[in-house]
């Protein structure tokens, strides 16, 4: 959803969490929640089934209210920024509707799907198969935000799709959607790491849509893997200036 055209210029890892965590509560909240625990490492934590992420998320939680960690997670995003997406805004101002832009972006994105498909080419490593295209199709929200009224809609990519689709095991499914390489082996395991963590992939959606509308939004998470979930859903409340400058009256 938008990402197909990113260039990622941040190593993301745990140094990532710390900015913004230092950001909102400073160094010394930093130093008392990481004394006496490994940190997380992000090329390691499938070897201890993210364990070291699961004691993090939970003294996190134990240290800090609910919605100042959302607050926190959702400004790590991946180590994204919407300035990655700067396109978009002006795509936005030239369609000069909301409809009409996220028509036009969805057309983009699938015809962009349908092509690797034909050419039996990959999406970051993942085969965009007949039967995962046809999945795709099936749910636009992967692609695009769908929008119901003042409120956007966005689904995540399963993190392999071809896997997903085959497996009849819920679990399995759950681990095949997740992308975090920070939670994903903790879904096969008793401790699966707190679904708060997820706040980080609200903004990695958000990262899009605030770029193209070109201010910070509030959103939350609708459903996640990590809290049981077989798909990760987001939504994004669209401003009322927004829905009153760029969207055509529903009346």
């Amino acid at each position: 959803m938008g990402d197909t055209k990113i260039v990622y210029d941040e190593k993301f890892g745990i140094t990532t969490f710390k900015r913004e965590i230092c950001a909102q509560l400073g160094d010394a909240f930093w130093n008392e929640l990481v004394e006496n625990i490994e940190l997380p490492d992000i090329d390691s934590e499938c070897k201890c089934q993210c364990h070291n992420m699961y004691l993090f998320m939970k003294r996190l939680e134990e240290m800090t209210d609910e919605e100042t960690l959302k607050k926190i997670l959702y400004k790590v995003r991946h180590g994204l920024h919407p300035s990655q997406c700067e396109w978009a805004h002006k795509e936005f101002m030239e369609a000069g509707n909301l409809d009409d832009f996220l028509k036009k972006h969805l057309s983009d994105e699938l015809n962009g799907f349908i092509e690797l498909n034909k050419e039996k080419k990959d999406f970051y490593g993942q085969e965009i198969t007949d039967e995962v295209l046809t999945f795709i199709k099936e749910n636009p929200k992967m692609l695009a935000p769908e929008r119901k009224g003042n409120k956007l809609y966005c689904m995540a990519f399963p993190c392999n799709m071809k896997e997903y689709l085959s497996v009849t095991d819920e679990k399995m499914k759950r681990y095949h959607a997740c992308h975090c390489p920070f939670a994903k082996e903790s879904i096969l395991s008793e401790n699966v790491v707190s679904s708060v963590l997820c706040n980080c992939s609200l903004g990695h959606m958000m990262n899009f849509v605030e770029a193209f509308m070109d201010r910070e939004l509030r959103g939350k998470v609708v459903h996640s893997v990590l809290n049981g979930d077989l798909i990760c859903e987001y939504e994004i409340e669209i401003p009322d200036d927004i829905m009153q400058k760029y969207v055509t009256s529903e009346e």
